[in-house]
């Protein structure tokens, strides 16, 4: 029987034994810097999701109408549920506000790719003034992924804000030019880009010579400097002021030891429609895949009214634990009952987990058969409490069930 559609997968086994481990580690680490569980709806409102939404996002919302007849879409951006809890329940005088969650999106996919869902683990850092937030989050996602064993990973810095706010004047001459520099360069689509600043008429030279050589500078953030320096080859030393956030990121994050592992790329733009200053993506090594991201949306409170900042990022669990070799989850010990009432076997399971060792109850009439599921279930114990022992099945050692350790099973991947 197979109740799952088309874009959707039930994972199991060793796969979400990690993801779960990985969904406990990293919301314990948000907890311990603040950030409280968020639960959202599954459900978000039609209208104002689509109002907050880029184009190319809004098209792949999965619509429906809620049993009371409102038009709603399976919830597709969890930020934006954040920024709706806080503008119902709190008010400035509580801000700000840090939540933390691991909740899944939905979306439709955009070919090849055929997944409906997500299950995604981050936080939200909302209505706070001031320095000091971007450093907090992007360190807070390093030392996330640290914990989950990924210190090799890398962080991509860019910066949403600016190509719009050093082009905005263009705009006014060439119908909203940089709008669509900002989609080309999200899509990676560099030829394109291209050929838009080449065949711009209304734009100076200037202007030209920068945006031509913007989306190549990437690298270390000794970028920024080489940015600057194009702002003012070109007449706009002005416009070095736009890299004032993303340098004072980056050399924050580099005091705390994490410079080996940023990288600046000012053709980077993560632009779900909100976006409005710094922005990053994490992957798993310099070569390695796409874990997730996130950066300043400012925008989406000054659309209900307030005037504070906010930031935050949302990392994909499923390929979290794709990136990581796992330690194993099997059970330590699988216990055997025999011809012994079932109390028994409960009794010997409670101690051993009150120790720390993972368990399994086996409740196969037939001994053998009992030995056989412990091999394959890659058990490290099988506790025959009919006889009273428990053998390691790797190096056929018996001793009593009392002396049985755990292989790492609390721990888990």
């Amino acid at each position: 029987m197979n109740l799952i559609p088309r874009g959707c997968s039930g994972i199991g086994g060793e796969l979400a034994s990690c993801m779960e481990d990985f969904r406990n580690r990293t919301l314990r680490l948000f907890a311990s810097y603040g950030y409280n569980p968020f639960n959202p709806a599954e459900f978000q409102l039609l209208e104002g999701t689509a109002a907050s939404l880029a184009l190319r996002h809004r098209q792949r919302l999965i619509v429906l109408n809620s049993p009371f007849g409102e038009p709603c879409c399976l919830r597709a951006d969890i930020t934006l549920s954040a920024v709706s809890y806080l503008s119902q329940h709190f008010s400035p005088e509580d801000f700000p506000l840090r939540l933390c969650y691991a909740e899944r999106v939905f979306a439709a996919p955009r070919p090849p790719k055929e997944n409906l869902e997500e299950t995604q683990v981050g936080v939200e850092l909302l209505g706070w003034e001031g320095a000091g937030a971007d450093v907090e989050v992007v360190a807070l996602l390093l030392r996330a992924l640290d914990r989950l064993g990924l210190d090799k990973s890398v962080v991509v810095l860019g910066d949403a804000s600016i190509v719009p706010r050093l082009f905005a004047g263009v705009d006014r001459m060439s119908g909203g030019l940089s709008r669509l520099l900002v989609d080309q360069l999200q899509e990676g689509a560099y030829y394109d880009y291209r050929r838009t600043v080449d065949a711009a008429a209304d734009l100076s030279e200037g202007d030209r010579g920068i945006l031509r050589e913007l989306p190549a500078l990437k690298g270390s953030a000794d970028v920024l400097a080489e940015a600057a320096d194009l702002f003012g080859r070109f007449g706009s030393p002005e416009a070095a002021r736009l890299l004032h956030p993303l340098g004072e990121l980056a050399r924050s994050l580099d005091r705390l030891g994490y410079g080996g592992r940023i990288r600046v790329d000012l053709g980077f733009i993560r632009d779900l429609g909100y976006y409005s200053g710094p922005v990053f993506n994490a992957y798993a090594s310099p070569s390695g895949g796409l874990l997730g991201g996130g950066g300043r949306y400012d925008r989406i409170l000054s659309d209900i009214g307030l005037s504070c900042q906010a930031v935050g990022f949302g990392l994909r669990l499923r390929d979290l634990a794709l990136a990581c070799k796992p330690k194993g989850c099997a059970t330590d010990a699988l216990i055997w009952s025999g011809a012994l009432a079932a109390d028994c076997a409960m009794r010997c399971a409670e101690s051993l987990s009150c120790r720390g060792v993972s368990v399994e109850l086996s409740w196969k009439l037939e001994e053998n058969d009992s030995r056989a599921l412990a091999h394959r279930r890659g058990c490290r114990w099988w506790v025959n409490l009919k006889d009273g022992y428990a053998e390691e099945l790797a190096t056929g050692v018996r001793v009593s069930p009392e002396e049985i350790t755990s292989a790492g099973g609390a721990d888990g991947c």
